[in-house]
């Protein structure tokens, strides 16, 4: 029998899909067919991985290569598709018309991408903002702007950085998610633009206080509040939420309150429809009221926290803000832990964490077990609903790790 080569295409393969956190589940459903058309068996991308099966087909590894984002040399491909009719350079204007209905159709996908984070699992927002992210690489390194397109260019770009930002922190991967926030701010710095800068400072003080470092997000907080003042009312609603969540971090009570309502007034002007977010806001009252209800928890005010909850679940509910559906459950499950009513804590934060896993995304279901640690901590551990949590929490690690190593 024929020995197989060392090296095949499976492993490069095995190797992007991973990288892209997918699992072969996910890669069969959209795996593309020589003659046309999606999706293959699980078992079929498992034996090409392998290398039980070989891949022919360039049109395949071409398909694979975009949607795993696979650079085509490593397939032994060139950059060149001599069967691709399309090629700017075969466009009238050498593609230069194309150019603007691209970032037109880019703008389109980051309203939807935005969309899928507030109402979809964690990895289809992830499998579409890939698609942006080598769009935006095929243009810095073979299809520059002209001068005329770079602001539109820039603000899309700053937009996508924002993107890459926010999942990063998803998955959990908070040193590149400030890297990406700073690469974001110094496009915010080339493109000018006090709502982008206003915008990228806002991401980095968030995940400056996510380290500890109060004192420098309440600055950089109060820095993008005050290029706010030359920007849409949006974002200065967006910018203001977020300095009042970091306020009460800090324990200021007093300006905690003054601020997100300053907050919630500013949100009469969100845009309810994404697609009319010209802004690149993307922003919910829900979400305010969300800072209002974590807020409430720092400052040692956990009923007002629970006496939010009718208010705010009809806000979510109105505006189908299925990520925030999860998190709220965290805060009631921290204010009832603060209030002495352990059990009620408990069913809160078990809501919290099978919301949590159907979102799919790993900085959430690491919150319910930290919320865990801190109810023993406190001395609940002997409480039956506390182990019986314990136990949940444990078997569902368990069963993650078992699914990792399978794939």
């Amino acid at each position: 029998m024929e020995s197989l080569p060392l090296h095949h295409h499976g492993i490069v393969i095995k190797e992007a899909r991973q990288a892209a956190y997918m699992t072969q589940e996910e890669l069969a459903e959209v795996w593309p067919k020589a003659g046309g058309g999606v999706g293959v068996s699980s078992r079929y991308v498992q034996d090409v991985e392998y290398g039980n099966r070989r891949l022919e087909s360039d049109y395949t590894l071409r398909k694979l290569a975009e949607i795993l984002d696979i650079p085509l040399w490593k397939f032994g491909l060139s950059d060149y598709n001599p069967f691709d009719p399309f090629h700017p350079q075969n466009l009238p204007g050498q593609g230069k018309s194309m150019f603007v209905e691209t970032l037109d159709t880019a703008e389109c996908l980051v309203q939807h991408v935005w969309l899928l984070r507030l109402t979809s699992p964690a990895f289809h927002a992830e499998n579409s903002l890939q698609r942006l992210n080598r769009l935006f690489r095929f243009f810095h390194e073979h299809l520059p702007p002209s001068s005329l397109l770079e602001k539109h260019y820039l603000r899309l770009y700053a937009d996508v950085q924002c993107l890459n930002g926010v999942m990063r922190v998803e998955y959990k991967h908070y040193a590149e998610a400030i890297n990406t926030f700073e690469g974001m701010y110094q496009t915010a710095k080339a493109l000018g633009n006090p709502a982008t800068l206003a915008h990228a400072l806002m991401n980095l003080a968030v995940e400056s206080e996510r380290g500890g470092a109060k004192k420098q997000a309440i600055d950089m907080l109060e820095e993008a509040r005050d290029l706010s003042f030359q920007a849409p009312k949006p974002i200065a609603a967006l910018v203001n939420s977020y300095l009042s969540r970091v306020y009460a971090s800090d324990g200021d009570a007093l300006r905690f309150q003054r601020t997100n309502d300053t907050a919630r007034t500013l949100g009469t002007h969100l845009k309810k429809d994404f697609s009319e977010d010209t802004d690149s806001v993307f922003y919910t009252e829900s979400d305010i009221l969300a800072e209002r209800s974590y807020g409430y928890l720092e400052v040692g005010e956990a009923q007002k926290t629970l006496d939010l909850k009718d208010e705010i679940t009809k806000q979510l509910r109105k505006e189908n803000n299925f990520r925030l559906e999860v998190w709220i459950a965290l805060d009631w499950a921290r204010a009832q832990m603060m209030l002495g009513e352990i059990e009620g804590s408990v069913e809160a934060a078990k809501l919290f964490f099978h919301r949590a896993s159907a979102l799919r995304s790993p900085h959430a279901q690491s919150r319910a077990y930290s919320f865990l640690k801190t109810l023993e901590e406190k001395g609940y551990a002997d409480v039956q609903a506390v182990k019986d949590f314990c136990e949940e929490l444990n078997e569902a690690k368990q069963l993650q790790e078992k699914k990792m190593k399978s794939t």
